[in-house]
């Protein structure tokens, strides 16, 4: 199955969701440097980009590229329409395909920049983006792993009308801990 990554486009009310592309360098060193202080444990650490170079931004638009080409994770960025802003991503990483079809699994993250929290945008990408992933990257079902305590991320997985199915014990190890995730999802038609 080959998915056109870079030609994969969606657009809501607000909001264009897609692929990095060269010309998006500005707006990507903007909305890194323009970052509030970190707000919670699950905000994103600052990161310096300030030393990115148009170079250095072709690199990770081209590991992006070999993520979908081999279907592994396909990371699309959230612009504002009217002003062009980085806002943020979602993104989709496969779990399992089975060649037969039968098994089509994916996975769901979704990141805001903190300047950014308090709009809606994060749920607005998400509901727009769970269609567009069964419908072009062929998943049939979607999870997304949710840190209990994370009642930022739990609000969106809700709003979007994804269902709590369990929280699964000590799942995934990160900071040296294994931790506990709740399991939200939604699957196809």
């Amino acid at each position: 199955m080959k998915i056109n990554y870079l030609n994969l486009c969606i657009e809501t009310e607000r909001l264009i969701i897609r692929p990095l592309e060269l010309m998006d360098f500005d707006a990507f060193q903007h909305s890194f440097a323009s970052r509030n202080p970190k707000q919670n444990e699950f905000d994103s650490d600052d990161i310096d980009v300030s030393h990115y170079t148009p170079e250095t931004f072709s690199e990770v638009i081209q590991t992006f590229t070999q993520l979908a080409e081999s279907d592994e994770s396909y990371i699309f960025s959230i612009f504002l329409k009217t002003t062009g802003e980085l806002l943020g991503k979602v993104e989709f990483s496969t779990l399992c395909r089975e060649l037969t079809g039968d098994i089509n699994w994916g996975v769901l993250g979704y990141i805001i920049h903190n300047q950014h929290w308090g709009h809606g945008y994060g749920s607005e990408a998400v509901r727009a983006a769970i269609p567009f992933a069964m419908q072009h990257l062929h998943y049939h079902r979607i999870e997304a792993h949710i840190t209990p305590t994370n009642t930022r991320s739990i609000k969106v997985a809700e709003h979007v009308e994804l269902k709590y199915e369990c929280t699964r014990e000590r799942f995934i190890r990160e900071d040296d801990q294994w931790i506990d995730k709740c399991i939200y999802s939604i699957t196809a038609p």
